[in-house]
């Protein structure tokens, strides 16, 4: 059979030209629609379905803040200032590598910082600022969220709230304030189990699952409605576990007693007696719900932190008022032993067995206290890294 190379026999007619124009205009048209139905998922995904946004979103960032309304905090007319007297770099000799990590690209500060992510450090002994370094762009004006650093500023408003006796005590029934809680077992929670994390509440704290209730309580828009389909699964006071919604009770606890909103007695109880020298913000869950997300999402300076470490450092007294009482600092930082642990939960705070305590934040957020040596570290980072933080800086403590 003889194949013949006839290149006019393969031409196309005008019948085909056009057939082909029309297929390329509906390919177009297909594409177009893709694209116009992605951006409409997107954008439905971001305005009003917790999963989609935590789809799009994807695991917790250091930018989180940036994605929930905000309510402002201002910064204090007179700002308290800490002294300073820097160190040019840390002693090596404060470095116990072997009680911190096992990374070996951690080889001393600066790999440590590089490695982790490390956005900020700072140092402060006896009211004086001995080292302070930014990273990644960061300065000194930057804002750094806190993540679950918050829910110890959180437990200090409750501490306010009983010495101004607008809460009778720790042992109130939670639904002495949460008079819509109505499903069985809520009458049985009291404050001390939600501050301890002992209330027995349904709520799964799965960052990585996104049918969990912390994934539309963390990209929800209407947490008020939320909580009133919460349920107990367990006897409140029987078990440890860590979940965020006990923090959120506490916040609507508050505002509840005192009749204030809860940015308010933030700004009158703490932002301001403290002498914050930054104008801060708190995240909300929308602008309609207008509901602060009391387990995250306080947004501030390095500097301002520390000054909450100073108050607890100084049990409660700022400059001779005493802003939270020495009681209740005391029973915050004095854990109760049910078992032998390294590091104990009280009040929302953690505590080693040598006495350190600190408020600590997803992706390593810390507001360090060693009162033994009168020393305070912040730390804020996009990671936690493979790092001990708390033991690394109960070290410093000792060196600095």
């Amino acid at each position: 059979m003889e194949y013949r190379n006839d290149c006019n026999a393969c031409q196309l007619t005008p019948v085909h030209t056009q057939f082909q124009r029309i297929c390329l205009f509906l390919h177009i048209k297909f594409l177009c629609m893709k694209r116009i139905i992605f951006v409409l998922f997107v954008g439905l995904s971001l305005t009003s379905c917790h999963i989609g946004r935590m789809v799009v979103y994807n695991v917790a960032d250091v930018n989180d803040y940036k994605k929930s309304p905000q309510i402002p905090l201002r910064k204090a007319d007179k700002p308290f200032v800490f002294a300073e007297k820097l160190l040019p770099e840390l002693d090596t000799a404060a470095f116990p590598k072997r009680f911190i990590t096992e990374d070996e690209k951690i080889t001393g500060w600066e790999s440590l910082f590089s490695e982790t992510k490390t956005t900020s450090f700072l140092i402060i002994k006896n009211d004086t600022i001995k080292y302070e370094k930014y990273f990644l762009g960061r300065d000194e004006n930057s804002i750094f969220t806190s993540f679950s650093a918050n829910k110890s500023f959180i437990s200090a408003l409750v501490g306010i709230a009983i010495d101004e006796g607008k809460i009778s005590s720790v042992k109130d029934p939670i639904t002495k304030y949460l008079t819509e809680f109505k499903n069985p077992g809520f009458e049985k929670i009291t404050i001390e189990h939600l501050l301890n994390m002992e209330s027995g509440i349904r709520f799964r704290e799965n960052y990585f699952n996104p049918v969990a209730e912390i994934g539309k309580y963390y990209y929800g828009k209407n947490l008020k409605k939320y909580v009133t389909n919460l349920k107990v699964e367990k006897d409140p006071g029987t078990v440890f576990e860590y979940r965020s919604i006990n923090t959120l009770l506490l916040g609507m606890i508050v505002e509840k007693a005192t009749g204030t909103s809860l940015d308010k007695y933030y700004q009158d109880k703490l932002w301001t007696p403290l002498g914050m020298e930054c104008d801060a913000t708190l995240n909300t869950d929308s602008k309609n719900g207008n509901q602060i997300k009391c387990y995250t999402g306080l947004n501030a300076r390095a500097c301002d932190y520390a000054k909450f470490g100073r108050l607890y450092l100084n049990k409660g007294n700022w400059n001779g008022k005493q802003i939270v009482t020495e009681e209740w600092v005391m029973s915050t930082i004095t854990p109760v032993v049910k078992e032998r642990s390294s590091v104990y939960y009280k009040y929302q705070w953690r505590i080693d067995n040598a006495g350190n305590y600190w408020a600590a934040g997803l992706l390593g957020q810390y507001v360090f206290v060693n009162p033994q040596h009168k020393v305070i570290i912040v730390r804020t980072g996009k990671k936690d890294g493979s790092v001990n933080w708390p033991t690394l800086m109960a070290h410093i403590s000792k060196k600095i």
